[in-house]
Formats: C-alpha cells, structure tokens, sequence
C-alpha cells in the first residue's frame, strides 16, 4: 500500500515541478537567496527533477508489483538502479548551478566542496538504505542454546525457556495491519507489527514458506519459521521438548 501510494506522489512531484513550474519544491533551489537563484538554469533544473521523479515512480511501481506477487529476487538489481540514477541526478543536476559552475561548465574556484557534499550524503544514504534492505531479506537464524532460544540479526532477541509460553505451530497468519517499527521487504517481514485485531507481535519470518512458530516471552508475541517447512517444524518439535 505505502509503495503505491508513493509512485502516486512521485508522479504528482514530477508534475508539479516540470509542468506546474512549481519551483519551490526542488531542494536546495528553494534555500538559495534571490541572487543565487538567477545563476540557475532552473527550467533544465526542473525538467530534470521532473523526470528523476517520473522515473522513480514507475520503479516503486515495480516494486510494488514485484512485493505484490512476493517475487523478492528482482529487488536488489532494482536497488542498485535507484543508487545508481540518484547519483546521477545530483551530479548532473549541478550542472545547472551557475553558482558553482561557469558558462564553460567548469567548476568555480572553491565550489568544489559544495559539490561533493550532495554526493558523499547521497551515497552514504543508498549505501545504508542498501545494507538495511539486503540484511532485511537474510534468512532468520535461531539457535537453540542449553537456557535460551536466540534469534539473530535485524531485531534479533534471546529469549529463556522457562519464560516461553503458548508455543504453537500455525499454519496460517491472522492478517497484518500496519508495521509499526520493522521491514517488510516482499514476503520477508522482521521487526514489530500489529495484526488486525490489535494484538502486536514481533515477527521473523517469510510469509511464503509456512508453517510458523508462535509463542510470547515475557509478555511479548513472537512469531518465526525458517527458510524450508519441515526444518521449521523440525524446529518446533526440539522447542517442545524444552519448553515445559
């Protein structure tokens, strides 16, 4: 829902500020003083942002498709192509800053510190968003230990035998409302989330490989499985035996 409702305000952005001329969108242009602002080349400005937005639109649509019919192996090539063009457009979109460019396109004397900063923070930020999300779409990792359960990597916790009740086995999951802080990259979905009927629950699982281990731990609901169904309830059967 969230990705639809993002290709929605992208083309909507994109239309805004290539053919509304809606200027004061355009990050950066819109802080810059009356004096700076006459240096830009904003119409080829705008036209490129409109078109970075386009673009962006029809890959969350992509995406969204993709998330949709849990066809999670095409995100990463996707990824990739979003921190590529971003790069892209911070760079070319520069070009048209006469205030750090001269009429022969070359860089002003000390404008180029202004110019790396876009692109260090652009990188950093894909660079983190693209870790997030390749560690986000790991399979989950469970240890039984002598005293604990311990479930590892994004929102991993160890949680005590002698705290674990109402284990179950399900076969199926009550239906998710909202992500309340986790990720939910296709059929992949760590962190917190509340099920339509209100009760909030941690997950580690993927929803395309049922069944799915269900118990709460000191108040809290937790529900995982692993990457195939008969290690999943292979691993329940050894969680039975421990938990009395």
């Amino acid at each position: 829902m969230i990705l639809w409702i993002l290709t929605a305000f992208l083309v909507f952005l994109g239309f805004a500020v290539h053919k509304l001329k809606w200027y004061f969108l355009i990050s950066g242009y819109n802080t810059m003083s009356k004096e700076q602002k006459k240096n830009v080349d904003v119409k080829n400005l705008s036209r490129l942002v409109g078109y970075y937005c386009y673009f962006l639109a029809f890959l969350f649509l992509v995406l969204g498709i993709l998330s949709w019919q849990e066809q999670t192996a095409y995100f990463i090539p996707i990824f990739i192509l979003l921190f590529v063009s971003a790069i892209y457009v911070v760079i070319k979109s520069q070009k048209y800053n006469g205030n750090l460019f001269d009429e022969h396109g070359k860089l002003r004397k000390g404008a180029g510190k202004k110019f790396k900063i876009p692109l260090i923070i652009s990188a950093v930020a894909f660079v983190g968003g693209g870790i997030l999300i390749y560690f986000s779409m790991q399979p989950t990792k469970v240890e039984l230990k002598a005293d604990a359960l311990e479930i590892s990597g994004m929102y991993g916790d160890t949680y005590e035998w002698g705290e674990i009740e109402r284990l179950a086995l399900m076969e199926e999951l009550p239906k998710i409302s909202i992500r309340t802080n986790g990720s939910a990259i296709g059929s992949s979905l760590k962190g917190h989330f509340k099920f339509n009927n209100g009760d909030k629950v941690k997950l580690f699982i993927d929803k395309s490989s049922p069944p799915f281990i269900s118990f709460v731990s000191n108040g809290q609901h937790v529900i995982f499985n692993l990457e195939e169904a008969d290690k999943t309830e292979e691993m329940y059967e050894q969680m039975q035996e421990r938990v009395q």
